[in-house]
């Protein structure tokens, strides 16, 4: 079994960049919208969270069009994660539909049974505490076993066996989970992650 992190769960100071202008993040059109190469491993894009972009709206969600006190106050921090916005769209969830959201919690030494749920994508979004993500892309090959931390994410798609596992002494685990049926025929953009300016070492 290979794995990409040796270190303990939560063992590594936890970091997330400052939050940036929502002029600066919506400035142009982007393939990537954390503007980094996809942190990926045979399918599955993991997404950490010192990667991923923070982004402070002021006001938050503003609606000018309403009267007071409605048209929003104060500051918002989004967290942006994944993307198909017209402008934004990274093209991995293109064509996908709802299929279910779950607040998922495992207590220490509890874990998911590993499966392939075909045609059935899966974001994983690490909420609180400190486990591992198993995964192999077919039934018999190696299995990955990445660490994950609060603020990273992780898509795996319908075909790829994985699991997720609390092996901590003490502390939950709490994901969130959100199935996405994928329409058939629509195949998923796994190069979509970087942009020109990325692959040209810039």
């Amino acid at each position: 079994m290979e794995d990409t992190d040796i270190s303990p769960p939560g063992a590594e100071t936890l970091w997330a960049p400052e939050p940036l202008d929502a002029e600066m993040f919506h400035r142009d059109a982007q393939a990537n919208i954390n503007r980094a190469p996809y942190d990926q491993d045979f399918g599955v894009i993991f997404k950490r969270a010192a990667h991923s972009k923070r982004v402070r709206y002021s006001p938050a969600d503003p609606a000018p069009e309403m009267p007071e006190p409605w048209q929003g106050s104060g500051d918002a921090v989004v967290h942006w994660l994944f993307s198909e916005l017209p402008g934004m769209a990274e093209h991995l969830l293109a064509g996908a539909t709802f299929a279910f959201l779950h607040d998922l919690t495992l207590p220490p030494g509890a874990a998911t049974g590993q499966k392939a749920n075909p045609g059935l994508d899966k974001i994983y979004y690490v909420v609180s505490g400190a486990g591992r993500f198993y995964h192999r892309p077919t039934d018999g090959s190696p299995v990955i076993a990445r660490v994950l931390r609060p603020g990273d994410a992780a898509l795996v798609r319908g075909e790829e066996y994985h699991n997720v596992a609390n092996e901590a002494e003490s502390g939950d685990l709490r994901l969130i989970v959100l199935g996405l049926y994928r329409r058939s025929g629509v195949a998923p953009d796994h190069s979509a992650g970087e942009t020109p300016a990325l692959r040209e070492g810039e």
